[in-house]
């Protein structure tokens, strides 16, 4: 029998989840999916009953609705099926980008998100903060799943990407790339600094300490190979 869980999302949308089969895994596998950043909503769609009541039996409705979700709403998402499927326990072997060599690390991500290590914060606004720039009002908003799908499709991302993902509207319409080249940088660094301080959800960012050099590496929590599925050499393949 599979277990099923009742989790409350950080903007207060309620998911049952349930607990993964073997079938999931394949998905990340598939690289494909993987390059086309298709994976993790697919991935998510395997463990989801339902959202706020709504159970989907049209994958292609379940994956919409997954994209329209917050960043840092599906950040928390993530996290809970993986503690609701492999358990709170967490082993991993890191190697360390300045002096390269690995070391093995434990962790308990239960404990790490009820201590804040891993921290969850409520959602700031529910509408986007407008701001000046020299060349028009941009509208800052919350990532969502559309907003990570389409960094994903972009095979060179840079800064103008990055900027123009934050931006639900740059004067009144879409943000185009050819209109933000013309932004000077302060204006494009005032748009990431605008982002960058609207909280909200779970930020799956964790400082990792080498055990050799001392260096301390900030790293994204399920990039890290066997956060989905421990104690095996596939890991998050592609990532």
């Amino acid at each position: 029998m599979i277990d099923t869980e009742k989790i409350i999302l950080p903007s207060g949308i309620e998911c049952e989840i349930q607990e993964l089969t073997a079938d999931a895994e394949r998905i990340l596998t598939n690289k494909s999916d993987i390059k086309s950043g298709q994976w993790i909503n697919k991935f998510m769609s395997k463990a989801i009953v339902s959202i706020d009541g709504k159970k989907y039996d049209n994958q292609g409705e379940l994956i919409s609705a997954l994209l329209d979700m917050r960043t840092g709403d599906r950040n928390y998402l993530l996290l809970q099926i993986r503690m609701q499927s492999y358990g709170d326990e967490m082993d991993f072997n890191f190697e360390c980008p300045k002096c390269h060599k690995t070391s093995g690390y434990h962790m308990n991500l239960r404990e790490m998100l009820d201590s804040g290590e891993l921290k969850v914060d409520s959602y700031q606004t529910d509408t986007p903060i407008a701001i000046k720039t020299r060349e028009g009002v941009a509208e800052i908003d919350y990532m969502t799943g559309h907003s990570e799908q389409w960094l994903a499709s972009i095979k060179d991302i840079d800064t103008i990407h990055l900027a123009m993902a934050v931006c639900k509207k740059f004067n009144d319409k879409a943000p185009e790339y050819k209109e933000f080249l013309k932004l000077p940088v302060r204006d494009l660094a005032k748009i990431r600094a605008t982002y960058a301080g609207l909280k909200g959800g779970l930020d799956p960012r964790i400082k990792i300490e080498c055990y050799e050099c001392d260096s301390e590496n900030e790293v994204m929590l399920y990039q890290i190979a066997d956060f989905f599925t421990p104690l095996t050499s596939l890991g998050n393949i592609g990532l």
